[in-house]
């Protein structure tokens, strides 16, 4: 069911509702929920009941019915735990409720939208538990009861086939033969099936004999299924995908039109947005497409053809174009190719006003829609003035800042003939007033080109030689090479992470090297470690990477992004599951691999980089990874460095670039040509493989043992030390030549390809992403959530936080109980000092401890995030802070422990503040050293290095005057004097120390109050000019009060804490009589003893 991505306004809602509180809606996984599904705690369960009473209406559940019901309850609570949903559903269906109780509670609940698509999703589940006429009128009545019978009775018309002249208040598709809105292949005569939209809803009905195929999964003749993003519906002879059905329900609802135009090229079609003097087709798509002939053509469309000028002809879409030549390409692809580069609307000359917007449920007929998902939801108001080229741009909702020209705008902006508004970095319209058109402008990489790259390590030392090569939009490229060939090279050169000694690194024609700080947000790079965190599970490690790549987007959005991958990447079943480390197997090492890659598939990246995605993988974990890359590939460009693929994993990829020893390239094209390519060689150069001879399918490995031929295949001879016969510069060089000869012979070559949408340099460089402080908020919370769950779920911090802390506590107090009489009193207590040290130097060990290895174990993610993020403030400040959660616990704990045993009173606030503050100074410490050194081992080490010296030159173990007389900048005079050694003054641990004995001394119990009192006194004695009566009565009530508080004395330490603060007010704000009345030492009371015993530590420190 779908629900709003933000909570209804409630019109009695109080006014004064705090604004800040809305900030915490921004923290992942706090608040979340109830953000993106308002009053989910009370409805989850009324859900579960509504469906578990429809599921029995026939007395029984059959799996059928309650896998369709989990399915449903996943999507709207992706949130829920799914073993919490099974066993509510089953305590719903033993305890099964009224339906009219039900649809009271939710009536109220939902808005229109929502009990549309609660509707539609409700029949499925009285479809599957039997097609009774009893189930029809308990839905009907329901829907009734729930406040929109017309919802019922339009969906039972629609189920039952029955004609109706009302509009359905859902939209609806047909696809099949015939009549219907979309047709399908011949080969699919027996399939036919309707689509419905209810708001994000998207909901499937096999109305055909034949079953469908959806995510895997079998939908039979008169079953229903969902779709989700990124799934597939497969039927023969057509693969279609959400986004297909989402362009043709909105062709149907809003009537547009995108069209390409195909024009010849020198090596073959180009596809193009706008008419040129070389246009031979217009082809415009809706629910049919139309092909207009420019000119006199040889190419066929459908069963039409030649083509000749002016001649109009309608064509299906998986239908072809072709010609006689062996030119053939999907019309379907055409229409992908054609809105994926961004449409252009021709504005009618009767018609001045036009709404624009991202969303299609915002639109009705004759609006424009542009693309979705590339911009937040937008709904803009287009009036424009054609003889003056000039308009007026309204916005209407927006859930993202919109500029015009560069300006943000609040309300509404002036256009401009040329004027651009922006929606997002990816998406903005241009007026084209003057010529009549809006053109929709997205930023895509529609190129990825590689001019002479070298790089070289040093003097001696390439990396890569004078490589050449070009990808494309929609094509998968796999790197494969011998072990040290430089494909890791490549691919950080590639990903904007190591600029090349020389060449060009070229994204639509622009220098990424040139640009990189606008470009690499658009690239995500995938080294061969792994980049997950064993304390988080699946869902929030997918969670977090798309909060992090988009944090402008809501969190509803996020959320929609994170179902859709986990249905990509088959991971919807362990999505609640703790991800583990590799030895622990909580998943398998194919879901980790799937998991690993799928944490970029949420960000904004339109080229993808892999190194060794399969490595280590058994062959059908192989497979699968290479599927989802041939996913992903489909509308980005994919690149995957290998090191010996399987052949089936192979031919999924479009190019093959093979790099020899040295970072040389020794062949780049179609995997089929490159087997081709080498069992020729083996044939010129006289190299014999059992493989050629035994006429066996041929693959990587082949191709290797040619490269890599040894010299002891010469003539029978010796084994020389594994030499090669021939020498990676051969292989170079012959490919070289080989492509030389192949560019001049081009020109004679039949057209057999389609170009790309526009030149390089016509396409918009990418805008400079905009960081506003939502964004920001937004990705500093999600670094420190991460390090949280990451710390609290961690056994070790625990076991320190339970344990360390407290043990060592114990250990510390227990040894230093000690007083000169034997029986241990805090008032002739031998050790405090000592224990204030240790405590510090405890603090400042936890600190060091707790924070050594973070930024190492963390540095895979966040060289993954690296693009995405333009520094690294946000994530150093998160982690610092959750570490400071940790230690401050540890130091609470701590002396909780120690100053009970020791009955240190009253001092637990300000020892722990200063304690706190010498653990985050150990912590920054440790932080620092973690980003520094390469290993754990090294950065442990480092902790004694830091300790150390500080306790040495901390003043406790060695007094300052005894220490070598070097170590001072004078040491004759300052040393005598007490002075301070020169080391001693970068060291955290001499302040800490310092300060805890001050706050000691200064600010317990007693001692605050003789201080308060002590202080009036000396600024009653500095005062001059007259002085009053009353001030001379008050001077003598203060003095006599600190007599008082000198000499009080009480039996336990809290008696003794509330007598001085009586002394202290009653000398400074009472009358002489209430001071006089204080009875500060009782007679007759054996057990009393001096207040100043309790907290006073002078002694001790004497």
């Amino acid at each position: 069911m779908e629900l709003p991505e933000t909570p209804k306004s409630q019109p009695n809602a109080p006014s004064n509702r705090l604004r800040f509180l809305r900030w915490l809606r921004l923290i992942p996984g706090v608040g979340r929920l109830r953000a993106l599904r308002p009053g989910t705690d009370a409805q989850v369960g009324v859900l579960v009941d509504t469906f578990a009473a429809f599921a029995t209406l026939d007395d029984e559940l059959s799996a059928l019915e309650a896998d369709l019901i989990l399915d449903m309850l996943r999507s709207a609570f992706p949130e829920v735990d799914h073993g919490w949903l099974g066993r509510r559903l089953q305590r719903a269906v033993r305890n099964l409720q009224p339906l009219q109780g039900l649809a009271s509670q939710l009536k109220d609940s939902f808005d229109e939208t929502e009990k549309l698509a609660f509707g539609l999703q409700l029949f499925t589940l009285v479809d599957a538990s039997g097609r009774s006429d009893r189930n029809k009128a308990s839905f009907e009545v329901f829907m009734r009861r729930l406040g929109r019978p017309d919802y019922g009775a339009a969906i039972l018309r629609e189920m039952r086939g029955e004609p109706g002249q009302e509009e359905l208040p859902f939209e609806k598709l047909v696809f099949g033969s015939g009549s219907a809105d979309v047709i399908l292949p011949p080969a699919a005569s027996e399939h036919e099936f309707r689509v419905y939209r209810a708001g994000d809803l998207i909901l499937v009905r096999n109305t055909g004999s034949a079953p469908l195929w959806i995510r895997g999964k079998s939908v039979e003749s008169g079953s229903f299924l969902r779709m989700r993003e990124r799934q597939p519906l497969v039927v023969p002879g057509w693969t279609l995908s959400h986004e297909d059905l989402m362009f043709f329900l909105d062709a149907k609802r809003t009537g547009n039109r995108p069209a390409i135009y195909l024009a010849a090229g020198d090596t073959g079609l180009l596809a193009q947005r706008t008419r040129s003097r070389q246009s031979l087709l217009r082809i415009s798509f809706g629910l049919v497409a139309q092909v207009e002939a420019l000119r006199d053509t040889e190419l066929h469309a459908a069963s039409y053809g030649p083509l000749k000028k002016q001649q109009i002809v309608t064509c299906n879409h998986h239908e072809r174009l072709g010609d006689e030549s062996g030119f053939s390409l999907s019309i379907n692809e055409l229409r992908r190719k054609a809105t994926q580069s961004g449409r252009r609307f021709r504005l009618a000359g009767d018609r001045q006003e036009y709404v624009v917007s991202n969303d299609a449920a915002s639109l009705s007929a004759g609006d424009l829609l542009l693309g979705s998902q590339l911009a937040p939801k937008a709904v803009l108001f287009i009036r424009y003035d054609a003889q003056r080229a000039e308009g007026e741009l309204v916005i209407r909702e927006s859930h993202g800042p919109i500029s015009v020209d560069g300006v943000v705008v609040k309300q509404s902006a002036t256009l401009l003939d040329g004027s651009l508004i922006r929606l997002s970095g990816s998406q903005s319209v241009r007026c084209r007033f003057s010529e009549g058109f809006l053109d929709e402008e997205r930023t895509l990489i529609e190129s990825l080109r590689i001019e002479d790259l070298v790089h070289d390590f040093g003097p001696d030392s390439r990396a890569l030689d004078h490589i050449n090569f070009e990808v494309k939009r929609g094509e998968m490229l796999c790197i494969i090479g011998p072990s040290g060939s430089g494909k890791s090279t490549l691919l950080s050169v590639l990903s904007g992470q190591r600029e090349p000694s020389r060449g060009k690194v070229k994204l639509n024609g622009i220098s990424l090297y040139d640009r990189r700080e606008r470009l690499v947000p658009f690239i995500a790079h995938m080294p061969q470690e792994e980049a997950l965190n064993p304390q988080l599970t699946v869902r929030e490690h997918l969670r977090h990477a798309v909060t992090i790549r988009r944090p402008g987007l809501s969190l509803a959005e996020h959320e929609r992004r994170v179902d859709s991958m986990l249905a990509e990447l088959g991971l919807q079943s362990i999505a609640q599951r703790k991800v583990g480390a590799p030895g622990e197997k909580t998943i398998s090492g194919g879901e980790r691999s799937r998991l690993n890659l799928g944490v970029d598939l949420g960000s904004r990246a339109e080229v993808f980089l892999f190194d060794e995605p399969i490595s280590g993988l058994s062959s059908k974990d192989s497979e699968h990874v290479a599927e989802t890359l041939r996913s992903l590939a489909r509308e980005k460009i994919v690149i995957a460095s290998l090191h010996r693929p399987g052949a089936l994993v192979l031919r999924l990829f479009d190019k093959v670039l093979l790099l020899d020893s040295g970072g040389r390239l020794a062949y780049f094209g179609p995997p089929a040509a490159m087997v081709s390519y080498f069992r020729d060689a083996c044939e010129e150069l006289g190299i014999s493989h059992p493989s050629v001879a035994a006429k066996s399918p041929l693959g990587a490995d082949f191709v290797f043992d040619v490269l890599e031929t040894p010299l002891s295949s010469i003539g029978g001879g010796a084994n020389t030390g594994a030499a090669r016969r021939f020498p990676p510069s051969f292989w170079q060089e012959r490919f070289e030549s080989l492509d030389l000869m192949a560019s001049l012979q081009h020109g004679s070559s039949p057209v057999t390809k389609l170009g790309e949408m526009a030149e390089a340099s016509h396409l918009p460089v990418p805008a400079k992403p905009v960081r506003r402080l939502r964004a920001v908020f937004t990705v500093f919370m999600t670094h420190f959530l991460r390090s949280v769950l990451s710390k609290f779920r961690n056994r070790g911090t625990i076991y320190s936080t339970c344990l360390e802390a407290p043990i060592l506590a114990a250990l510390i107090a227990i040894t230093l109980r000690s007083s000169p009489s034997g029986s241990y009193e805090f008032a002739t207590a031998l050790h405090i000092p000592a224990y204030l040290f240790l405590s510090a130097t405890v603090a400042m060990f936890l600190g060091l401890t707790n924070s050594a290895t973070e930024v190492l174990r963390d540095r895979p993610i966040l060289r993954r995030e690296r693009n995405c993020q333009p520094g690294a403030g946000s994530y150093v400040i998160a982690k610092f802070s959750a570490l400071a959660i940790v230690a401050a616990l540890q130091c609470f704990i701590y002396l909780l422990v120690g100053n009970y045993f020791l009955e240190i009173q009253g001092m637990l606030l300000n020892l722990w503040i200063w304690m706190t503050l010498t653990a985050w100074t150990g912590t920054a410490l440790a932080l620092v050293v973690s980003s520094i050194v390469k290993s754990e081992r090294a950065a442990l080490t480092s902790v004694p290095l830091l300790l150390v010296p500080q306790m040495l030159f901390a003043g406790a173990l060695v007094p300052f005057k005894e220490m070598n007389h070097g170590l001072f900048e004078d040491a004759v005079s300052i040393r005598e004097r007490g002075g301070v050694p020169v080391p001693a003054y970068i060291m955290p641990l001499r302040y800490a120390y310092e300060a805890l004995i001050v706050s000691q001394a200064t600010e317990n119990p007693f001692e605050k109050e003789r201080i308060r009192l002590q202080r009036h006194i000396d600024r009653a004695r500095s005062k001059d000019g007259p002085i009053t009566p009353e001030q001379i009565e008050r001077f003598d009530l203060i003095k006599e009060g600190l007599r008082s508080l000198l000499a009080a004395g009480a039996e336990t330490p809290g008696e003794a804490e509330n007598l001085c603060k009586r002394i202290r007010r009653g000398a400074l704000f009472g009358s002489r009589v209430e001071v006089e009345s204080i009875n500060v030492w009782p007679k007759n009371n054996s057990k009393l003893r001096p207040a100043s015993d309790f907290s006073s530590i002078i002694a001790s420190i004497c």
